[in-house]
């Protein structure tokens, strides 16, 4: 879900002070607007809707939230996702990038043992979240894993609103896997982002 945050300079939508009484829903006009083709959301200036879709969190709490343990996005409650469920007339929402590791540290959230979450049950549908990588960290040698299930959604007609979760394990002895790219070759450093196309107008 998109969020808005106001004050500050002009073009700014955050607060520096993380008032969360200043905090939000966005509209899906303004993620129409956002520019999305940037290497990293930027986490300050005009342009944070990118960065709040995708590090942003649900919560058991009420209302929005900065995300505190991502250091980029919100957390936002269940009167959130109805409000933003109702005003679209939307029953559903199904968003990812949130793993066993992540959900590990969440007080009040289902972990994400079986690839699937569904985290808020409102009057207007559901949020739910989806991890595809099984026994994550995948291609890390690390002695901590979380054997956990990937999974994937299939909606069906006629309403697409009922989400039907498939569940899988990861293939096991692992295979070896060489890294499609190695991601130190391909950027050096933060200042060879170009920071200017993050802004727009």
């Amino acid at each position: 879900m998109p969020s808005k945050r106001f004050k500050g300079k002009k073009n700014r939508k955050i607060n520096v002070n993380h008032d969360s009484k200043t905090l939000s829903l966005g509209s899906l006009e303004e993620l129409s607007k956002a520019r999305r083709s940037v290497l990293d959301p930027p986490w300050e200036g005009p342009n944070l809707i990118p960065g709040d879709v995708l590090w942003s969190d649900p919560s058991k709490n009420l209302g929005l939230a900065p995300n505190k343990e991502r250091g980029i996005g919100l957390l936002w409650g269940p009167d959130c996702t109805e409000e933003f469920l109702k005003k679209y007339q939307l029953k559903l929402i199904i968003r990812s990038h949130e793993g066993p590791d992540a959900r590990e540290k969440r007080d009040g959230l289902d972990g994400m043992d079986e690839g699937y979450t569904i985290d808020h049950t409102v009057d207007s549908g559901k949020l739910v979240t989806v991890f595809s990588a099984p026994d994550y960290p995948q291609f890390q040698a690390t002695e901590k894993r979380y054997n956990n299930k990937g999974s994937y959604v299939v909606l069906e007609p006629p309403n697409f609103d009922n989400p039907i979760f498939h569940g899988f394990s990861a293939v096991t002895p692992r295979p070896k896997v060489n890294a499609y790219y190695d991601y130190e070759e391909v950027i050096d450093s933060d200042e060879e982002l170009d920071l200017a196309s993050m802004v727009t107008s």
